[in-house]
């Protein structure tokens, strides 16, 4: 028997941001305002570190298997760093180029829901972590608080 998670509020609402295999990171952040050490800097492999984790729930983190390959340290001739694959210049995660099958190209941005789909188009697997069935997307409500500048007699 497997255990099963409902991720329907996280499947469209985090973005993949980082990689470093195993692990796929997603952000609740617009791309440009995610950031990690070193992501300015080139080759990302070596230079950059996982993003920043500001807030209770602003990055996911992912495991993740099967025939998926990083970005090559040269693509199109350039070492790449972070910033620039987070712009969309190369692929995080891509397949080998078969006669058979397009090839799959896992871009910056891409929601954790299409990158499932995407890792199980290529013939591999996602993990998420236990706990996720406790993630809150919604804003927390607000919990009164007790005025306690009044004194007890002016209470009674």
């Amino acid at each position: 028997m497997g255990l099963t998670t409902d991720l329907h509020g996280a499947q469209s609402a985090y973005k993949l941001c980082f990689v470093r295999a195993p692990w796929a990171y997603f952000t609740l952040l617009p791309l440009e305002h995610q950031w990690g050490d070193g992501w300015e800097r080139a080759p990302y492999d070596k230079e950059a570190g996982p993003p920043y984790d500001d807030a209770p729930g602003q990055i996911l983190t992912v495991a993740f298997d099967g025939p998926l390959y990083p970005t090559d340290l040269t693509y199109a001739g350039k070492k790449l760093s972070a910033n620039e694959l987070n712009l969309g210049k190369a692929p995080w995660l891509r397949t080998q180029d078969f006669l058979n099958s397009a090839p799959i190209h896992i871009m910056a941005g891409t929601t954790l829901e299409s990158f499932v789909e995407q890792v199980e188009l290529a013939g591999g697997h996602v993990f998420a972590p236990l706990g996720w069935g406790a993630l809150c997307l919604e804003p927390a409500k607000k919990v009164a608080v007790p005025d306690m500048t009044r004194t007890s007699h002016e209470t009674d």
